[in-house]
């Protein structure tokens, strides 16, 4: 499965911008993406997945939005 190869460095990479506040928009972006693919009933099994992405950024991501303030772009 590509998603065992793949998800990984994907959640390390998206770690390591949004740490440094780098190409926030399409950390959103691809963050974004990935996750309505998890959503879809056709892809298997996606628990693991989602445990992941949890596990790896949803600190970060968390730290990230309080930091950027309610003024921001990218927040809706």
């Amino acid at each position: 499965d590509c998603r065992e190869v793949l998800l990984p460095t994907m959640t390390d990479q998206l770690k390591y911008h949004l740490e440094r506040q780098e190409d926030l928009e399409a950390c959103c972006q691809l963050l974004s993406n990935i996750l309505e693919v998890l959503y879809k009933k056709d892809v298997g099994p996606t628990q693991r997945h989602v445990q992941i992405i949890m596990e790896k950024l949803l600190r970060t991501v968390n730290r990230t939005v309080i930091s950027m303030g309610r003024d921001s772009e990218l927040i809706v």
